[in-house]
């Protein structure tokens, strides 16, 4: 469900202008304007700025009510008091991309060296020459760097721009349901639309300025473009195979069905108020779009990049599928840069970056909040469930004890953050965590916490050579299909690696088989043999000979029970064991 859309304050498209811009193309594009709006307050540091950057057929109307049109903005849900985007605490900016037709310089604007518009003479543009527009708008607003770049789809396209192409100018990025590069598919996709276009006889090689507009070939562009935008699922659910205002077949080629009706209505509206050279135009330049053109490969691509990232996808997106979505996350963590990721379950297709906002808002929240407190001196503390959640655990009070202050920490089955934001605020530690539940990585991200959706068998792969200093692993390593694998690839990725188990070897476990000769159902083991996430049943005894056997020095170990510890036969007496382990003896 979508969160309540906030309409109670209105806005004004503003324009700025520029005497040129360098294209990618090699043409210097003269008189240059930006149609943009601002919602909130730029602080006297002129450090809380964020840039949302519109999809395909947006504009720079993306929040409150436009005084000139009376509508909401196109992302209003997210951008306002208490949302997402908080306009009490950011200063917001949204601008129409170059290329554009709702006031940026694009085809249907006005060439000054012939005093007619450009049609097809406008010169073919890229994603790169739109964020380079952008550089200059928030250059002109006294912006050195950005609180971060946000947007989904073609804005989450130039967000991941923006990271590579001004490092220094961005403190973050949330690009959502987007792609590094366009796939044969989704160029495929805007070649059949930009065909419909150029078909209809109006178009009249772009020059139809004056006269009719080629209304019925951008009607079929925008209508097939509509498709890729939905899901079986969600048009399933809206439409069926139900007939519009009709109780049999008409036998002709009216529209029968309503998802025919609405589709063609989708169509008509669409032409009403976008400029088809301007579809022509900004199609073109995201199929050009290659953000590792230039370099080695994606990951080298984001060698200079500084900023934290949040990444977010949806399940049935498939326009933007998530595989597309880790590429980049893979990407990122290859060079080291802090990234969240979380693929959200959704029926609603591309589309649902723009409906789903409740979940993302959550996620949005928290992720700005730790950026906007990692670039300032002053500390955040976590919240009093967090506390609680520590203060209930014992075996994450004797792995937070082992964790050198200020290191790199990887919670691997991380939950809902709670601990690895216990360390954040307790010993300034840098912390990641993996976890495959999509609902905790959702929470912990709303934590603060960089959460990265995956299961821990396949989650490290990405990660170079020791990347962290401590690598955690509680009470999972049992469930693990293979765990000497899972070991081994922390112990690659970390300098010291702390793990906790229950003990199988507990006396309740041994006494329960010997005297039922089943498998043990304890207080420690609380499952039936048919229903246990367990697949290993470790002691403590079996983990001191793995170790022996890898060659792995056992720094400490702690022995539990009831929460206390046990100092004499704990392969016996201790519940749980947690050990910090290193490579080499």
């Amino acid at each position: 469900m979508s969160t309540t859309v906030e309409t109670e304050f209105t806005v004004a498209t503003q324009k700025a202008s520029f005497a040129s811009l360098a294209l990618d193309c090699g043409v210097t594009l003269r008189q240059v304007d930006v149609a943009y709006e601002t919602y909130g307050t730029l602080n006297t540091a002129r450090d809380n700025a964020i840039l949302v950057l519109h999809a395909f057929s947006g504009d720079a109307h993306a929040a409150g009510i436009s005084k000139e049109t009376g509508q909401p903005g196109w992302w209003a849900p997210m951008i306002g008091p208490g949302l997402a985007f908080d306009t009490n605490r950011y200063f917001v900016i949204s601008s129409n991309v170059l290329g554009g037709c709702r006031g940026t310089s694009g085809p249907s604007s006005i060439d000054p060296s012939t005093g007619k518009r450009y049609g097809a003479t406008f010169p073919v543009i890229t994603i790169n020459d739109m964020v380079r527009l952008q550089k200059m708008l928030v250059d002109h607003l006294g912006i050195q760097r950005l609180l971060a770049v946000a947007g989904g789809s073609m804005g989450g396209i130039q967000a991941l721009a923006w990271t590579v192409m001004y490092p220094d100018s961005v403190a973050a990025a949330i690009p959502i349901a987007c792609t590094a590069r366009h796939s044969a598919q989704q160029i495929a996709f805007n070649e059949v639309g930009r065909q419909a276009v150029m078909a209809d006889l109006d178009w009249a090689e772009g020059n139809y300025y004056g006269a009719n507009p080629p209304s019925r070939g951008l009607a079929v562009a925008r209508m097939v473009g509509h498709i890729t935008y939905m899901s079986d699922a969600s048009m399933r659910q809206k439409f069926g195979r139900r007939l519009r205002d009709k109780d049999a077949f008409g036998f002709d080629f009216s529209a029968d069905f309503e998802v025919e009706s609405y589709l063609r209505h989708r169509g008509s509206q669409f032409v009403t108020r976008f400029d088809a050279n301007s579809y022509l135009y900004i199609t073109k330049a995201m199929d050009y779009f290659d953000l590792a053109a230039g370099h080695a490969s994606l990951s080298a691509a984001f060698e200079r990049t500084k900023a934290r990232f949040l990444v977010l996808s949806f399940t049935s997106d498939w326009l933007y599928p998530t595989y597309q979505s880790l590429e980049v996350v893979s990407a990122l963590r290859t060079r080291n840069i802090d990234a969240a990721f979380c693929e959200l379950t959704s029926n609603y297709g591309h589309d649902a970056f723009l409906v789903e906002t409740k979940e993302q808002s959550e996620m949005i929240t928290g992720f700005l909040k730790s950026v906007q407190e990692g670039t300032s001196t002053a500390q955040a503390r976590p919240p009093a469930d967090v506390k609680a959640s520590i203060s209930a655990r014992q075996d994450y009070a004797m792995m937070a004890e082992m964790v050198e202050p200020g290191s790199r920490v990887l919670d691997l089955g991380c939950g809902e953050g709670e601990l690895l934001a216990w360390l954040k605020e307790k010993k300034g530690v840098s912390a990641q965590g993996v976890e495959i539940d999509p609902d905790k990585v959702r929470r912990a991200i709303s934590r603060g916490v960089l959460a990265y959706q995956s299961d821990i068998e396949h989650g490290l792969a990405d990660y170079p050579d020791g990347t962290f200093d401590f690598v955690i692993l509680s009470q999972t390593l049992q469930e693990m299909r293979y765990p000497l694998k899972v070991l081994r690839e922390m112990l690659r990725v970390g300098r010291h690696v702390i793990v906790a188990f229950p003990n199988f070897g507990h006396w309740t476990t041994r006494l329960s088989h010997l005297f039922t000769g089943r498998s043990p159902r304890t207080q420690l083991f609380p499952y039936d043999w048919y229903e246990s996430p367990n697949l290993h049943f470790l002691t403590i005894y079996d983990f001191v000979l793995l170790s022996r056997a890898e060659n792995w020095t056992i720094e400490r170990q702690i022995f539990l029970r009831n929460d206390r510890q046990v100092t004499k036969l704990p392969n016996l007496l201790a519940e749980v064991g947690v050990f910090s382990i290193r490579r080499g003896s």
